[in-house]
């Protein structure tokens, strides 16, 4: 398995392959899902696929972001860009980008982000058709669905490390929602980490702990997964080092056929460099609701290190339990109180004399805990780049040019130097040219052995020096060019929009559980329940054709009883709208189109959807009122209009968390019996005392939750929109509406 390790900046870069990767991700200035990361420009870029090479460690780039019909030309020039400079491969979610990507750039390999969110074995297919080298799954999934995925002529890589995002993967409009602050265009303000308010009792609802799967490598090995990577391009280039080698020797164990877990320091080293409230192991191994979610602890909160003794004002005595160093970063539990430790080593057992800053006062009996190690911190940072050995071949006979061959066993170059000259004293020997040949500094080179041609040959040390200076520069660079791939490149196809008949309006209603008479327009059932024997009920008595809403996350299973139950019920349904992109690889047997699990965002988009058979798409609700008009020009595209949509898909329940629930997810019927423990009609207040409410969809595999818009979306408010007259319900009614263009299918 590769070893995958985030490289936000040059130090993160150089930390992971100090620390063991096989390969590396980092973004580029643009488009990169992680802007607030340092990131690199094309020069940046540059200097750091060749270091990256260099080491014979991958360079995967991330142009995740979604792309607008302003953008794609940019973004276009920026895979373009990378392809030249060696990346191999790049990182996409926008569906658009993706089809122009396997257009022009078609031997650049391609990564399927995990903000696509392919989930099961069908969204693993379609990305495989696609041409997509390798798919990012969803962090939502058990172990069960990885394994099914595995194996399909496509590699998989999943997260394992770091911080996980609550929201099932691409499906996050929160930030946006909440401050115009897109986590799909790599602005994320991480609302999932405020505090709020749930049944009159404050916590942090949405912050899940961090990953840590250090000692499950050898199950995902098991199952077929080719990737492990770790979270962390807002990182510090010592937490990459110390997660890094820490996987690295995992990974070393389970070649070797003797796998082996981490022991207490490895796990302690683990929990000092970055932690919330304990690792859980995620969804894949069954962690569950209470078991995902610290509502305490949204930040790092290291280890604990020792206890108050004795406090007064200016100073606190500690008593340790570990050994405390100077620099050290303490942290004490009840007042949040922070100090940097200035003093001597205190081994554990000692007491610790730790000052206080003017205002912090502390208590006895107080835990403390430390933050950060500074002696783990300047081992991360001291960790050494590994050396590359090298094999020298010298040639030196008088009235020859000087030569200088450098191999690593597979790149070789030679340089030459001024014609050798006769010794008239003293002649060139093995030792003497060993030791100028082997003082290779601060180049990532060792001299491991060195052959000489030639006898009686006068060659001055600084000849030597030189020689090989320029021998390694070349070096270098040549086995940097050797480790990349062989790249070809293809030119835009016609840059011609779809064109088509256009002529059929749509009104698309979300309806509530129990479907009334709709009079105008197309109605849309979006069931809250996915059981099968409740299905077959509802749609006993639809009085009329509808597009059934498929649900935006389900495993396989779950999927394929869906579709049958589409194709027994054919007469009875319009369509279907899809919930993410692999459902439309299944032929439906009906109209399908795609739903706003979709993103879309872009004209490319369109395009994509239109060719795969969607007769019509949903833009994204972070378009601007101009980018949504442009988007919809001339082409099957609803909006949304009104109501209260969705803008997070968790896989946790809040009310579950409360609770302390960390088992049972699946067999839950707290809201089926509407307890007052259940989530049946709780929301999420924030600290602007807006409401966000919590709506269960049931699935046979367990539940997933809603978190709706605080606001209804009204247009009628930024525009005219006559036509809609009469749809919008009472004041009550904020099921989603949304309006648009269509081709209806010939009868």
């Amino acid at each position: 398995m590769e070893n995958l390790l985030p490289a936000g900046n040059r130090e993160a870069l150089e930390r992971a392959v100090a620390a063991g990767a096989d390969a590396v991700y980092l973004g580029y200035s643009l488009f990169s899902a992680r802007s607030g990361a340092g990131n690199f420009d094309a020069e940046q870029m540059r200097e750091a696929i060749r270091f990256a090479h260099l080491y014979h460690v991958r360079v995967h780039v991330t142009v995740n972001t979604l792309i607008k019909d302003s953008e794609m030309e940019a973004a276009l020039q920026v895979v373009g860009m990378l392809a030249d400079l060696g990346a191999d491969a790049v990182l996409i979610q926008d569906l658009g980008l993706l089809r122009m990507v396997r257009l022009m750039y078609p031997d650049l390999p391609v990564h399927a982000s995990t903000q696509m969110t392919i989930h099961n074995l069908t969204g693993v297919r379609l990305m495989r058709d696609m041409g997509v080298r390798r798919v990012v799954l969803a962090r939502e999934m058990p172990l069960s669905e990885i394994e099914k995925c595995c194996r399909q002529g496509v590699e998989i890589e999943t997260f394992v490390h770091g911080a996980q995002c609550v929201c099932v993967s691409g499906q996050c409009l929160f930030s946006s929602a909440i401050g115009e602050r897109s986590g799909n265009r790599g602005r994320c303000a991480q609302p999932c980490r405020l505090p709020y308010q749930l049944c009159g009792q404050r916590g942090a609802w949405l912050s899940p702990r961090d990953n840590c799967l250090r000692d499950d490598l050898d199950t995902l090995m098991r199952i077929g997964v080719d990737s492990v990577k770790t979270e962390g391009r807002l990182k510090r280039g010592e937490y990459v080092a110390v997660v890094g080698r820490s996987y690295r020797g995992a990974l070393e164990s389970l070649k070797a056929g003797r796998f082996r877990k981490a022991d207490a320091a490895e796990r302690e080293a683990l929990c000092q460099i970055f932690q919330r409230g304990g690792f859980m192991r995620g969804y894949s191994q069954g962690c569950e609701d209470a078991g995902i979610v610290d509502p305490v602890h949204v930040s790092h909160i290291g280890v604990e290190l020792g206890k108050v003794e004795r406090a007064r004002a200016g100073m606190a005595e500690v008593l340790c339990t570990k050994t405390l160093s100077n620099g050290d970063q303490l942290q004490f539990a009840r007042t949040r109180a922070e100090v940097i430790y200035a003093g001597p080593e205190v081994p554990c057992g000692g007491m610790a004399k730790v000052r206080l800053r003017p205002g912090i006062r502390v208590s006895n009996g107080e835990s403390v805990r430390r933050l950060t190690s500074e002696v783990q911190l300047q081992e991360a940072r001291a960790m050494p780049l590994p050396r590359l050995a090298l094999d020298a071949s010298l040639t030196a006979i008088p009235g020859r040019p000087l030569s200088l061959t450098l191999s690593d066993g597979k790149t070789h170059v030679t340089v030459e130097g001024s014609v050798t000259e006769a010794a008239s004293g003293a002649p060139l020997t093995h030792e003497t040219a060993y030791r100028s040949l082997s003082r290779m500094g601060d180049t990532p080179f060792s001299l491991r052995s060195l052959s000489i041609t030639g006898e009686n040959a006068f060659v001055p040390v600084s000849v030597l020096n030189q020689l090989r200076r320029e021998a390694c520069e070349r070096i270098a660079d040549a086995i940097a060019e050797a480790f990349r791939l062989p790249r070809g490149r293809t030119f835009p196809p016609d840059s011609a929009d779809v064109t088509g008949s256009i002529d059929t309006p749509l009104y698309v209603k979300r309806c509530a559980e129990t479907l009334g008479t709709v009079t105008d327009g197309i109605p849309v059932w979006d069931p809250k329940d996915f059981a099968l024997d409740v299905l077959e009920r509802q749609v006993s008595c639809l009085n009329g054709r509808v597009f059934l809403m498929l649900p935006r996350y389900c495993e396989e299973d779950t999927l394929q009883a869906l579709r049958s139950f589409v194709q027994r019920h054919a007469d009875r349904l319009l369509g279907v709208i899809a919930g993410n992109v692999g459902q439309i690889y299944l032929d439906w047997g009906v109209t399908l189109a795609a739903g706003p699990g979709i993103p879309v965002m872009n004209r490319r988009t369109v395009q994509f959807l239109m060719e795969r058979g969607c007769a019509f798409c949903v833009a994204s609700r972070e378009l601007s009122r101009e980018e949504t008009l442009f988007l919809a020009q001339g082409l099957p595209v609803a909006v949304p209009c009104y109501g209260q949509f969705p803008v997070m898909l968790l896989k946790v329940c809040p009310a579950r968390v409360q609770l302390g629930l960390s088992q049972g997810h699946a067999d839950c019927r707290m809201c089926d019996r509407k307890t007052p423990d259940s989530l049946w009609g709780k929301a999420l207040q924030d600290r602007m005392n807006a409401s966000w409410p919590l709506q269960r969809v049931h699935l046979p595999e367990g539940c997933m939750v809603r978190l709706l818009d605080a606001r209804c979306l009204d247009i009628r408010r930024e525009t005219r929109a006559d036509h809609l007259t009469g749809w919008f319900g009472e004041a009550s009614d904020t099921a989603p509406v949304y309006a648009g263009h269509w081709k209806r299918p010939v009868e």
